[in-house]
């Protein structure tokens, strides 16, 4: 990677949607050199599909105008979207949450919408199969040197963390404290398919799954709950499935927090039979159609709240900085959301030495953020699974404590966000702030 005098080369450690955004950010800037490293063989985006409410598209939008038009190249479903009751005596009933409606949300398969991100990014830039073994700070304003696998090294300014919850580079900024960088259990856990449309409206019915006019449900049940949503053009419908065990166990800080959830046919039934709803039923059939001998879904994880994102050259974002709970999308709204922030900071550089005044700018600006994000998402899976204290299956209760839930999300006012990190920044390196 060539670089004159006055540019900032910038590493990305990790190919994800967070780590893709950023990198289509900083192509906006000239002075900015940037390579994203991904240590698998291709870039992958695992998880179930995305629900992209109009904000966050707009931000998209503002990181780069082409990013929009990425998820209608991916296959993106333009969705009305609702919460009801499956189960208990307000089975059936509509829960109103402002958000929600018609045409609120594009639905869109993970995979297929990073693969779109990345085309419009210079091939030079990536690099996949390759595994980073060290990150280690040079002398006072001289950066970061990589060193890879193979033995080979290369210099950086800056080096961004977007390797996800399980990556190296939260232990860069936080240190050895495993109950810092090591996710912990929730109780919650996931778990997807995806099925051809036929096929799903001969078993589930075809009220809901209608191409013509697609529909995102949710359905919230008694330590369960399911979403149907349509993705590719319509052609497949997704199932999400999610359950809440109430049995966290204690990590003894050699194994980890298990990542599996396993359940026999059996079990996984009988988790559903207060389920009455026609369509729910078919959903579990479904499920069921596709875990023939056991059942498995993926533990949710949560990292703790981290007391910074950054050190003056390195900087988390999305799931390396705050793994939350999937319950209102809320991961990779706020990812791209710091995409932004952070790529336009790095395009004001007026020199490398001010990179760390422009990455506290960002800690002090998004951290908090995010940390309401992983609070209010808590509180939703609760809601959304049934297992509120107090609330339950109560549709008026529900509807009360869940109306106003997406209101952070949805009217978050990113240039007065931006403007905030601006002035951080500027007040920095007006004041001739150092590092502490």
């Amino acid at each position: 990677m060539s670089s004159s005098p006055s540019t900032v080369r910038v590493a990305i450690i990790g190919g994800g949607l967070a780590g893709a955004a950023l990198l289509r950010g900083l192509l906006r800037y000239p002075h900015i050199a940037v390579d994203m490293y991904e240590s698998r063989p291709a870039f992958r985006e695992e998880g179930p599909g995305l629900a992209i409410n109009t904000r966050t598209q707009s931000i998209l939008a503002a990181i780069d105008p082409d990013l929009e038009r990425c998820l209608d190249r991916a296959g993106a479903v333009l969705t009305t979207s609702e919460t009801r009751v499956a189960c208990g005596p307000h089975a059936g009933r509509k829960v109103e949450i402002i958000g929600q409606g018609a045409a609120c949300k594009k639905n869109v398969g993970r995979q297929a919408f990073l693969t779109e991100m990345l085309k419009g990014v210079p091939p030079r830039m990536m690099h996949t199969g390759t595994r980073i073994v060290s990150v280690t700070e040079l002398s006072p304003g001289q950066g970061l040197l990589l060193v890879f696998e193979d033995g080979s090294q290369k210099k950086y300014d800056v080096v961004i963390g977007a390797d996800g919850t399980h990556g190296f580079t939260r232990q860069l900024v936080l240190g050895a404290d495993e109950s810092l960088v090591k996710a912990r259990s929730t109780g919650f856990w996931e778990l997807s398919i995806r099925v051809p449309l036929q096929r799903a409206q001969q078993v589930m019915g075809s009220q809901y799954l209608d191409p013509q006019n697609p529909h995102r449900v949710g359905w919230i049940g008694e330590g369960t709950a399911l979403i149907h949503d349509l993705l590719d053009n319509g052609a497949e419908v997704q199932i999400i499935v999610f359950g809440q065990t109430n049995d966290v166990a204690e990590e003894d800080g050699q194994s980890g927090p298990s990542w599996a959830k396993l359940f026999t046919p059996e079990e996984f039934r009988e988790m559903f039979a207060p389920y009455r709803m026609p369509v729910c039923r078919g959903m579990v059939e479904l499920v069921q159609s596709v875990y023939t001998v056991q059942v498995a879904a993926l533990c949710q994880l949560e990292h703790r709240p981290a007391p910074t994102y950054v050190t003056k050259n390195i900087c988390l974002i999305g799931d390396s900085a705050h793994s939350m709970l999937p319950f209102q999308g809320a991961s990779v709204s706020i990812a791209i959301e710091e995409a932004l922030i952070l790529s336009t900071l790095l395009g004001r550089l007026p020199s490398r030495a001010a990179i760390p005044a422009a990455l506290q700018a960002f800690d002090q600006v998004c951290r908090p953020r995010a940390e309401q994000a992983t609070r209010s998402s808590a509180e939703t899976g609760f809601l959304v699974t049934g297992r509120m204290p107090g609330v339950g299956l109560d549709a008026d209760l529900l509807q009360q404590h869940l109306l106003h839930k997406w209101a952070f999300l949805l009217d978050v006012d990113m240039d007065a966000q931006q403007a905030a990190a601006n002035l951080v920044m500027d007040q920095l390196l007006g004041l001739g702030a150092t590092w502490p």
